[in-house]
């Protein structure tokens, strides 16, 4: 063990050492399963403007926004491709790449404090309170801006430090650090914590650092000034997304709006600073995942903790001041946090734990990591100090993979919902309106879902349908249901044009599978979500074209395997079409799988097509089988569809047998 520990001492305390070890903790963080993810939330969206409506069109998708984060678009978007896994390894490498600025950053200001540098990178590095690392698309794009920011930070500390190559490092600092104001707004005001940094790094007296501070920072303020005064003044769009709810309460009332500040300002201090790193030790034992993918937790929990525990052992040789250390940190630390609020709470959000909100913590990351690594520091034992910083990396990591499990899992559901929707529905008439329930996904919303939906049916160049779940869009952005009312939204970029005569319904909650709602049948469906059961009456199912004008994108889908669900939707095209052969046919294959349905109404069509083919025996069999499920649910959705068969059937005595057996069995009114 002496050997060992002799060895950890004289190869990995390097700079070098340091880089590899912060991307080993990244990999382990964000890299497992990073080819089982995909887009979430607005990416697919803006993935499918870009790469279906062309470039021009996402241009002015962010014209409203951030225009010009907006064009560090055009340049990621045509070299990496709509290739989720691509995009997944490239935000971890922007995670590394930011969090080795900071190390650098701190290791420039405080040199001969390594160790709490170390440990402020990595708490940035696994910072457990931003939940959304793997959008990944997105986060890379504010990943690109803040290591602008950082490394601007850094280039002017070199600036001070280097006389020989003031100039060149200063000039590169205000470009970058214009990138970071223009671009954006969440790291905004963290630029005035430069003017605090160039205090603490120059020397001299007190006058004398004030009067060269204010001479080296001048540049950065001119572009801070000028790029605000741009922003409040001439950007047409300036509060499009967030009005100003801060300056707001003060204008109201001064008392109460400083009150409404300091509860924001103690609220925030409390979530980022500590309760961020208390969850995953509190929610360790709630984590709800299944045997195996908890042992893969725990695997990962102890990996990271054993890791980070034998690196940072190589750092109990190199002694530093941890209270000298603080002093001079804390107060950086306290001014990062600070300025890092303002964009938030300008606009009267507070940073929170449940998406989407919890994109609010990403401004604070920075200042909070310092803190928390100011804080151990004060510790006076140094091996309880690596046992702290071990566990907190180790246990923030456990938190990124139970989120990361959710991701993984929101990204299959909505293959699957496509994929058996792709089967059910090969192509779409211009201008449907698509009412589903809500979909049991997290990082999805009716809005993003709407991305995927057009980059299977609509050709280039067009929008052919909007997805909206009927809970929440049903009297609001969609005022009303009710056929022939034209219906225009504009959808971050294109507009969508429809008609209320053109709306079909359906239901999507796995087990179960996707399904195209039966107005006839279904009106009254009580095991429908209520929302669906209201405008059940108003689908159309003509709106389906059968002919398959567009394929799924083989990025995000894989290939169509015989599943019931499959078998299942393939059926209700057939019975849409009224090809009966086709609906018996594939229901052979569906039976012998030897699978049961997950919704009762999912045999409807095979008894349909059983009667249709007369086949009277199979069909009551089937009823039967649906109605031992819910008698007073299903009973009432069999006498419909047997009222349909027995108009829709030639007549025979088989036939009359049939119906009397069912209208007796489910209690259907004559």
């Amino acid at each position: 063990m002496k050997k060992i520990a002799d060895r950890f001492n004289t190869i990995t305390f390097t700079p070098r050492s340091t880089v590899w070890f912060l991307l080993l903790i990244a990999a382990l963080t964000y890299g497992l399963f990073f080819w089982q993810r995909g887009f979430y939330w607005d990416e697919f969206p803006w993935a499918w403007i870009y790469y279906r409506l062309g470039p021009a069109m996402l241009t002015k998708t962010f014209t409203t926004s951030r225009p010009f984060w907006g064009m560090i678009y055009q340049l990621t978007l045509p070299a990496i491709g709509p290739n989720p896994w691509i995009w997944q390894l490239f935000a971890i490498f922007l995670r590394w790449v930011t969090a080795v600025l900071l190390w650098k950053i701190l290791r420039a200001l405080y040199p001969a404090h390594p160790r709490p540098a170390l440990w402020a990178s990595l708490f940035f590095l696994v910072y457990p309170g931003m939940g959304q690392h793997f959008i990944a698309m997105m986060y890379s794009h504010f990943y690109i801006v803040l290591a602008a920011f950082l490394l601007s930070l850094y280039l002017s500390i070199l600036a001070i430090q280097d006389a020989s190559r003031r100039w060149f490092y200063f000039i590169v600092s205000y470009a970058l650090a214009a990138v970071n104001l223009l671009t954006m707004e969440y790291f905004y005001f963290m630029e005035f914590a430069r003017l605090f940094i160039f205090l603490q790094l120059l020397s001299g007296g007190i006058k004398e650092r004030a009067k060269r501070t204010i001479i080296y920072y001048l540049p950065y303020l001119a572009i801070f000034l000028g790029i605000t005064i741009w922003r409040a003044f001439f950007f047409e769009f300036q509060n499009a997304s967030y009005p100003y709810v801060l300056l707001d309460e003060f204008k109201e009332n001064v008392f109460t709006g400083t009150l409404y500040f300091l509860d924001q300002i103690l609220v925030s201090f409390w979530r980022t600073v500590f309760e961020s790193w208390l969850m995953p030790f509190l929610n360790i034992g709630t984590s709800g995942l299944g045997p195996l993918t908890l042992s893969l937790m725990l695997v990962l929990l102890f990996s990271s903790i054993l890791i980070a525990g034998i690196y940072l052992f190589a750092f109990t040789a190199e002694g530093s001041d941890g209270i000298e250390f603080a002093k001079q940190a804390g107060w950086i630390g306290l001014i990062f946090w600070a300025f890092s609020g303002g964009s938030v709470w300008l606009i009267g959000n507070l940073p929170q734990f449940n998406f989407s909100l919890d994109r609010f913590m990403l401004p604070f990351m920075l200042g909070s990591s310092i803190l928390l690594s100011c804080l151990i520091a004060l510790i006076k034992n140094a091996r309880s100090q690596m046992i702290f910083v071990a566990l907190l990396v180790g246990f923030a990591g456990s938190r990124h993979f139970r989120l990361e499990e959710i991701y993984r899992s929101d990204w299959l559901t909505q293959q699957e919902m496509f994929t058996q929707m792709s089967e059910r529905i090969p192509g779409l008439k211009k201008g449907t309106i698509i009412l589903a329930n809500d979909i049991p996904v997290t990082y999805y919303s009716d809005n993003s879902l709407t991305g995927p939906l057009n980059w299977i049916y609509s050709p280039p160049g067009e929008m052919y349908a909007m997805l909206y779940f009927a809970s929440i869009r049903v009297g609001k952005t969609l005022p009303s249901v009710e056929p022939g009312q034209p219906h225009e939204l504009y959808y971050i970029g294109p507009t969508f044009n429809g008609n209320t005569d053109n709306i079909l319904v359906v239901n999507f909650e796995p087990p179960g599978c996707f399904r195209v709602i039966d107005p006839e049948v279904e009106a009254n469906n009580r095991l429908l979500p209520p929302a669906v059961r209201d405008v059940a009456r108003y689908s159309n199912q003509s709106v389906i074209l059968f002919e398959k004008s567009n394929q799924l994108p083989r990025q995000f889908y894989r290939g169509v395997e015989s599943d019931w669900c499959i078998y299942f939707a393939q059926a209700e095209l057939a019975r849409q079409k009224g090809d009966w052969g086709e609906v018996v046919r594939i229901a052979e294959l569906a039976f012998a799988l030897n699978d049961t349905p997950n919704d009762p109404a999912e045999r409807f069509v095979y008894i349909e097509g059983y009667a249709q083919t007369g086949d009277w025996q199979k069909a009551v069999e089937l009823s039967k089988a649906s109605y031992k499920v819910s008698k007073s649910y299903v009973g009432p959705l069999l006498c419909k569809l047997w009222d349909r068969i027995g108009r829709e059937t030639a007549n025979s005595p088989e036939r009359a047998t049939a119906l009397d057996e069912a209208r007796n069995e489910f209690e259907c009114p004559h």
